[in-house]
This record gives C-alpha cells, structure tokens and sequence, in this order.
C-alpha cells in the first residue's frame, strides 16, 4: 500500500510540475522579465518545489534529516544523469549539436560548483562552527546563492537597460491574467501536497524494507522530486536546445542548495549537517564531480563514441551516477 501512495504522489508532482512549469514560462512572458534569468530563478524553483516541500517535511515532521539530505544530494546527480540519458537516447536521434554549453550556462554551473563545495564543506565540519542550531555554513550557501543570483542577473541583462525605454515601468504594469495566477496557485498547492506525502511514503519505505533514510532518500525520493526537472529538460531538448536544458538543471541544482538553509532552520535538534551519514559526503562529492565532467565537456566536446553510437562521455556521467547509487547502498 505504502508503495502505491508513494507511486500515486510521484505522478501527481509530474504532471503538476509540467502544468505549472508551463504557466511560469506564460508568467516570463507575460511580465517581459528575462527570459534567461526567469528560467534560472521561477523555473528553478518551480521545479525545485517538491525538493523543497519534501526536504523541509522530512527533517520537520519525520525527524528524518538524512532522508532531506539525500534528496537533496541525489536530486542533483539525478538531474545531472538525466542530460546524459538525453544526450544518449534523445540527442543522438535528432542530430542535434551535443553539449552546446553558452556562457551563461558555464556561469550557472561554476556558480553550482562553489555552492555545492560549500554543502560539502559543511558535511566535513560536521555542525562544528553553529549558532544556535543553524550550521554557519547554511548561512554562507544562503549568502552565496543570493549574491549569486545578482551576479547572473546582472550577466544575463546587462544591455537591457540600455535597449529597452523602460522596462521596469513595464514589468510593474504588467497584469497577470486571473486564470494564469490560478494555474500557479492550484498546481503549487497540489505539488505541496504531494511532496509531503512522497516525504512520509519515502520514510515508511525505508523502514519497512530496511535499505536505510540515506539509500531510499538519494534513489526513490530523488528521482520522485526530479520527475518536474525531467519533463523541462526532455521539452528543451526536444526543441532543440541543450542549453535551454543545461540551464534549467544547474540552476535547479543551485536552489537545491540553498534548500539546505532553509532546511536547516527546521531542524531544531541540531544542525543538519551534523546528523549526515557518511554516506552524504560521497554523493555531494560526486555531484561536483558530475558538475565537473560537464562542464569540461562543455568546453572540450568528445565526438568520441562506443560502437560507433553511445558517446563516451554521456556513458561517463551515467556509469558514475550509477556507481553512486550502489556505492549509497553498500555503504553501513
């Protein structure tokens, strides 16, 4: 039964996520903002939402931090393995150019990277320098991401004061369509809802089949909260934009950070990074690596490919997204 919850609530971030990742793309449209940096921020968090919900339900109401942890950390080497999978199965049938990383999405991800180190940083020091019950490194990733978010929006338009008369008495007037601000709200709320109930199924899972918070949070919950960031993703690359879609996974990858901050705010038995199984070191520290390998490809795109089909690198990606995963559930 507890499977069929758990199931039933992934689907319903799904199709929820796809339905409210469409209004946000009619909101950008709508206000006039960025394109690009609407895609990093609204799209980021719309997509990031059940990681949100699910992660802060997790330590909160289940007293499971390792669950929100995994999450987390197995959110982002999901996202990351997922544009390799594309560029495996998708890429390759439409003849599209691989790995065309522009320079805003290498910011994104060196901003990812730095972010994510931090995480890591924190899990080595072990809730070592806190005030109160919040790890001083949350307050650092919550600081970076915000500064970081000025940097990219600042990137992404510095000529559109210059172009535009004045965009920012557009945007202010812009109206937003009731029907537009209902769609955002409803799937919201249902997305709410069905994370938190992914959150407790996820924890009932790991009890009953004894694989552990630290294993069913990296695999199961993880997957479960990236289902949004597959359907966005899958749509731009389908389109035609590897980009587009490199784009929406680091900038989701970044607010899954920040998510920790939060996180931790909410655990009030000790700082979140103290209650870190080993376990989480690894998988935060093969993200950066995953990040890494990205952003070298990006820059130095193999053509190489195994039995003149599969590219090597994509293989790469995935083969350690997987390694990850065993290694997760061999671990004590």
């Amino acid at each position: 039964m507890i499977w069929f919850i758990f199931i039933i609530a992934a689907l319903t971030v799904l199709v929820s996520g796809q339905r409210l990742t469409r209004a946000a793309d009619q909101l950008a449209e709508v206000t006039g903002l960025s394109h690009g940096f609407i895609g990093v921020i609204l799209l980021g968090l719309v997509t990031s939402l059940p990681e949100l919900v699910s992660t802060v339900s997790a330590v909160l109401f289940c007293n499971a931090p390792n669950l929100g942890l995994g999450n987390i950390f197995g959110s982002n080497a999901a996202n990351l393995a997922i544009l390799a999978f594309l560029d495996l199965a998708v890429i390759r049938q439409i003849n599209q150019a691989r790995h065309n990383l522009n320079e805003e999405n290498q910011l994104t991800a060196y901003l990812s990277l730095i972010i994510m180190s931090l995480a890591l940083m924190g899990l080595a020091s072990r809730g070592f320098w806190h005030i109160l019950h919040l790890d001083l490194f949350s307050l650092i990733i919550a600081a970076v991401y915000i500064i970081g978010l000025q940097k990219l929006h600042r990137f992404q338009t510095p000529d559109k004061l210059i172009d535009d008369a004045a965009p920012p008495a557009a945007a202010e007037k812009a109206t937003i369509p009731a029907e537009l601000r209902r769609s955002l709200m409803i799937n919201a709320g249902v997305i709410v809802a069905a994370a938190m109930t992914l959150a407790t199924s996820a924890e009932h899972i790991a009890t009953s089949t004894g694989w552990g918070t630290t294993f069913v949070g990296n695999s199961l919950l993880a997957i479960a909260t990236s289902l949004p960031e597959i359907v966005v993703t899958f749509s731009a690359v389908r389109m035609g934009s590897f980009a587009m879609a490199a784009g929406n996974i680091f900038g989701s990858n970044i607010f899954n950070i920040a998510i920790l901050a939060v996180a931790d705010l909410f655990f009030f038995r000790s700082s979140l990074f103290a209650a870190a199984s080993p376990g989480q070191s690894l998988i935060a520290a093969i993200g950066l690596l995953m990040t890494g390998l990205y952003l070298f490809v990006g820059r130095y795109a193999s053509e190489r490919k195994l039995a003149g089909r599969w590219p090597v690198d994509s293989l790469l990606v995935v083969g350690v997204y997987l390694f990850s995963l065993y290694a997760i559930f061999t671990l004590p």
